[in-house]
């Protein structure tokens, strides 16, 4: 997939003649009458905007051409509308489908003129409004304003959204592929949940009255999918079968996706699943029910509450099945099912349960949706932290979702089972947001160091890495599935802050942090490379632990530290590994200004030696040449450096003899 994306950005890069007749051709067809229907130009006109983000494109004559081609699809349309008049009604395909015309003509009718603008953004009468507009006569002059004026809005609301979100992505792509990976798979999975959701509900409200007696097959059907599923994956974890085998590797690939910025989101969200949450808000809910005199509500909450809790301790029991890591104590440290995504099913489905019919058949999608989308970020999180294996989390959601309805089906049986749906929403609202922002408070700082990344330490003697075991030190920054990045040119012992005293004595800066101020430059179209945000970078996860930047005319060095497994036995001190390049500012469409290496290591990197050579000592060693083939603008030399080489190495020559 990623080759592709780089042909296809590398094709329209060469030949843009071409990408402007597609964009033109996609506007102008999404405009057309009854041939809009077909063709998705929303989604066309979006993904264009991104591919402008990456500079292939001109943002303004791809407005420009996406403006006319929607003004040459209404216009043809309007001439269609204008020369068959009411013979249209008599010509297929509009003969088979009276209703398309009669809806717009509806719409056109109560809107006028403005139907024009409207119908740009009003999906349904979209392309046949303009054909309307012909047929009823409206004068040429004024559909030749009113539809300059919709395309250029209809240009700037769908090509716009799609060049912000290719300039976010280009941005964090910046920052880590990880990160850009792991929020598509997130978005993806809520999406698709919402949008299940609502046209399985919109389904049984277009069916009125006896939609309503649809609810209870869909739960019986959905009771037994997952009862199907929780005992496949039993009988999986039981017998050792493909699943949990897949796990470790699963696991593996997850922990790969770790950076700081969803640790932090993920230990939020996962807290959001823990037991003091989840009795609080089923006290809350109780007490609302009993309150209102809901005595049958209170009793099947009741049940499914503490049903659920009941259910993951039997089996953990039971099974004792080990969790990837350890993080608890008793019966709470075994993995299979996962409590927190089962408990989490347990109270956000059943509450979507009592909630189903207090909503009208329109918006009753909109309760479920929230529960198995809260109970996906929590399952997620468990994944993500490595609390659980793929499996647990598996297995929790179906049995969670099998317990919520087989108690669904028989409470909704009995007619009027309703519940006070706005007292419910607001009291279960300010319970999670009370109760989780003061667990957060409490238990975030513990959270975070409970749930981090667990990685080996490696010893080596001085001796050995100053000779060649520095060898064993990454090569490269690498992103995910070894993707290359920059060459770590640099490999510290020691305390990082010894190395930001002798940079700062000599003009260097230690960031940290976002300057916003700075941050907002981003959106300056020219601006000097002093007044850009350093962007963060990650390597294996990790974000730099020092970084440091020296401003010049017209480019900036940057040097980057990060942790490594390994540590020199004799001391105990860390060994870290760093890169050191120069960043000039790119400008992307005109629009913004990204700071961007200019893959000259090596001059940087003798920069830094320059710099620090009279009070650090250091060795400068050479990787072999096929480590270095694939980086221009490096020598594939390596920067040894820490105040122990004082006593372990002796440099015969300069530091200026062995460039």
């Amino acid at each position: 997939m990623e080759n592709f994306i780089h042909s296809l950005l590398s094709f329209v890069a060469q030949h843009p003649q071409w990408a402007y007749l597609i964009v033109f051709l996609a506007a102008f067809c999404e405009s057309l009458a009854l041939v809009g229907l077909l063709v998705p130009g929303t989604v066309l006109m979006v993904g264009t905007g991104a591919v402008v983000a990456t500079g292939a494109l001109s943002l303004k004559f791809t407005l420009l051409i996406a403006m006319a081609g929607a003004v040459a699809g209404d216009g043809l349309s309007y001439w269609l509308g204008r020369h068959y008049q009411q013979g249209l009604k008599r010509r297929a395909p509009f003969s088979n489908h009276p209703q398309i015309i009669a809806r717009g003509e509806a719409f056109f009718r109560q809107h006028g003129g403005k139907s024009i603008i409207l119908g740009r953004f009003f999906g349904p009468v979209r392309p046949v409004i303009p054909l309307i507009a012909g047929m009823m006569e409206m004068p040429l002059g004024r559909f030749a304003v009113v539809n300059i004026l919709s395309a250029i809005g209809w240009g700037l609301v769908y090509i716009i959204p799609g060049f912000v979100l290719g300039s976010s992505l280009s941005l964090i792509g910046a920052v880590s592929t990880r990160l850009s990976l792991l929020l598509l798979l997130l978005g993806t999975l809520l999406w698709l949940t919402f949008w299940l959701c609502r046209k399985t509900f919109s389904w049984l409200g277009r069916l009125g009255p006896e939609g309503e007696r649809f609810l209870l097959p869909l739960l019986c059907l959905t009771l037994f999918l997952t009862g199907w599923l929780f005992l496949g994956v039993l009988e999986d974890v039981i017998t050792l079968d493909p699943l949990v085998r897949a796990d470790h590797a699963i696991y593996l690939f997850l922990q790969s996706l770790r950076t700081p910025w969803g640790d932090g989101f993920f230990v939020a969200v996962t807290e959001m699943g823990d037991g003091l949450i989840n009795v609080f808000l089923m006290a809350v809910v109780l007490l609302v029910l009993i309150l209102y005199r809901k005595a049958r509500a209170a009793r099947f909450w009741l049940l499914a509450a503490l049903g659920g809790m009941a259910l993951v301790e039997l089996f953990k029991w039971t099974l004792h099945r080990p969790r990837p890591i350890i993080i608890y104590q008793g019966v709470s440290s075994w993995g299979f099912p996962s409590g927190h995504t089962t408990v989490g099913v347990a109270l956000y489905g059943f509450l979507a349960i009592l909630l189903a019919r207090s909503f009208s058949p329109r918006w009753r999608w909109l309760p479920f949706a929230a529960a198995i989308g809260m109970s996906l970020l929590i399952a997620f999180s468990r994944l993500y932290l490595g609390a659980h294996w793929l499996s647990d989390v598996l297995g929790g959601l179906s049995l969670g979702w099998a317990w919520v309805t087989f108690l669904g089906i028989f409470y909704l049986r009995r007619s009027g089972a309703e519940a006070p749906k706005g007292m419910l929403l607001t009291s279960a609202g300010l319970a999670l947001l009370l109760a989780g922002a003061w667990h957060i408070s409490y238990q975030y700082t513990q959270d975070l160091s409970r749930y981090q990344v667990r990685r080996p330490v490696q010893a080596l003697s001085a001796d050995a890495w100053l000779q060649k075991d520095w060898q064993q030190l990454p090569v490269w920054r690498t992103d995910l599935a070894g993707e290359i990045e920059q060459p770590l040119t640099l490999q510290w012992v020691g305390d990082p802050e010894h190395l930001a005293e002798q940079l700062t004595e000599h003009g260097w800066t230690q960031v940290a942090g976002f300057d916003f101020k700075k941050l907002l430059n981003l959106l300056v179209p020219d601006v000097g490379i002093e007044n850009l945000p350093v962007l963060p970078e990650l390597e294996n996860g990790q974000q730099e632990r020092l970084l440091m930047v020296s401003n010049q005319r017209l480019q900036r060095l940057v040097l980057r530290l990060w942790p490594t497994r390994f540590e020199l036995e004799e001391t105990g001190q860390p060994l870290w590994v760093g890169t050191i390049e120069s960043e000039r500012p790119v400008s992307v469409a005109g629009l913004l200004t990204i700071p961007r290496g200019t893959a000259g290591y090596t001059e940087a990197r003798q920069a830094l030696e320059r710099t620090i050579s009279k009070k650090v000592e250091m060795k400068l060693v050479k990787r072999p040449g096929q480590e270095i083939e694939r980086v221009a603008g490096w020598d594939g030399r390596v920067l040894l450096a820490g105040d122990h080489l004082r006593a372990r190495y002796r440099p015969s020559r300069s530091v200026s003899s062995r460039k």
